[in-house]
C-alpha cells in the first residue's frame, strides 16, 4: 500500500506548538506531499542522506523527524548543490520550503 509522505513547515510559533503536539491543522501548515515515486526520487539522488549526514539527524521511511531552524542553511547548502546537477520539481520545492521555514523562524518537519 502506498503512503503519502509529508514535508511540513509550521507557519507560526502557535503552528509549530500544534505540530509538535500533532494537532496541525491545514491552513497553519506549508506542505509537500510526497508520492512514494517522489520519495525514491529524491531517495535515490542522496537528498535524505546527505541532510541527514550534515545536520546529524535522521530522516527515514515510516519515522518523524525535525529539521530545526539552526540547521536549515546546513541542509539549504545541500539542496542548491543538489539543484546544480539535477533541479527537479522536488528539489526546487523543498527548496523553497526550507526557505519559508527560515523566513517564518520555525522548522521542517519529516513525516515520513
Amino acid at each position: 500500500m502506498e503512503r503519502d509522505k509529508y514535508i511540513r513547515v509550521p507557519k507560526d510559533k502557535k503552528a509549530m506548538e500544534d505540530y509538535d503536539f500533532g494537532i496541525q491543522k491545514k491552513e497553519q501548515m506549508e506542505e509537500m506531499i510526497l508520492s512514494e515515486e517522489q520519495y525514491d526520487k529524491l531517495n535515490e539522488i542522496g537528498v535524505f542522506e546527505s541532510i541527514n549526514h550534515a545536520c546529524d539527524i535522521i530522516i527515514d521511511e515510516y519515522e518523524e523527524e525535525v529539521l530545526e531552524l539552526s540547521k536549515i542553511p546546513t541542509a539549504l547548502d545541500i539542496i542548491e548543490k543538489l539543484i546544480k546537477d539535477s533541479a527537479s520539481e522536488e528539489l526546487l520545492r523543498l527548496k523553497e520550503l526550507l526557505e519559508l521555514a527560515v523566513s517564518y523562524k520555525t522548522i521542517v518537519g519529516f513525516d515520513f
